[in-house]
């Protein structure tokens, strides 16, 4: 059984004074309590680590050895206790933030400028991918924080709804070309193509495509039409775009920060998930 913390420290009282009596009284515990600690670390450590004089104790070579290293590992316990601390209560650190680069288009600008303002010292590392995914590697660890869409509940996720979007199908005001463009990895998208009738909506075929930029860019020059959330139709380049009908199929989206609770607890991550819920 590995010595407490507790114990380490009595020895080192003890290694102090080579009395147990006084080492008993300045901690202020009982001397059969101290001496048990005693035992109990030499128990641990099998060695005996004090030897008895008429005057008190003296340390065994063993018991020099350990008591060096005690002091030296509860210097370092102080100092890793300092550190987190100073985690816990100031605005730094270094964060892993999760989201879709469809969903970063509309989102991260606004949140990186505020967190330069608020908290320019926490480093951010993004990571790009489904929201599935993202939120999967939340609950593994691989991610701290993510701005995710439609997220499942899970016992391990707090999951905070920043704003509603919709899926459905936009055109650009010149469109000239009947194709309909989209990514079929979405379950959005296979939604509303299941949904889609010939007659309601006049395109030739389904060109599928993983990146919804490249959607609405296709979108925009008037190829045809694009399976796409209304953010992302109207973000950056999207400005011309418009539904093309609103009795077609629309899906609804909802935006969440999600998180596990035990990793985001200092006032760095804390900040974080404030700054994200105020970035719409």
């Amino acid at each position: 059984m590995l010595p407490s913390a507790t114990d380490l420290e009595y020895f080192l009282e003890v290694s102090r004074t080579l009395n147990i009596s006084r080492a008993a009284e300045r901690i202020g515990i009982s001397q059969p309590t101290l001496t048990q600690s005693i035992h109990k670390l030499e128990s641990a450590v099998g060695a005996q680590l004090l030897i008895r004089t008429r005057t008190g104790v003296r340390l065994t070579k063993p018991g020099l050895r350990i008591s060096g290293q005690i002091m030296t590992l509860l210097e370092s316990w102080a100092s890793l206790q300092k550190e987190a601390q100073q985690d816990e209560h100031e605005l730094q650190g270094k964060f892993r933030l999760g989201v879709h680069p469809s969903v970063a288009r509309y989102t991260l600008p606004k949140f990186f400028k505020e967190l330069s303002r608020r908290a320019p010292r926490i480093e951010i590392e993004l990571v790009h991918d489904l929201s599935r995914h993202i939120t999967e590697s939340i609950i593994n660890f691989k991610v701290d924080l993510g701005l995710v869409i439609n997220p499942a509940n899970h016992p391990d996720l707090v999951l905070r709804k920043i704003c509603d979007d919709h899926v459905t199908v936009f055109q650009s005001r010149h469109r000239t070309g009947k194709i309909l463009f989209g990514d079929p990895d979405l379950a959005q998208t296979q939604w509303i193509l299941k949904r889609l009738k010939r007659p309601s909506l006049d395109f030739t075929h389904f060109v599928p495509t993983p990146n919804l930029e490249v959607v609405q860019c296709m979108v925009a020059s008037g190829a045809g039409y694009g399976v796409l959330p209304t953010r992302v139709a109207q973000s950056e380049g999207g400005h011309q775009l418009t539904v093309v009908d609103a009795k077609l199929p629309a899906f609804k989206d909802e935006l969440f920060v999600a998180y596990r609770k035990e990793v985001m607890t200092s006032r760095a991550a804390k900040t974080l998930i404030e700054i994200a819920k105020d970035c719409l």
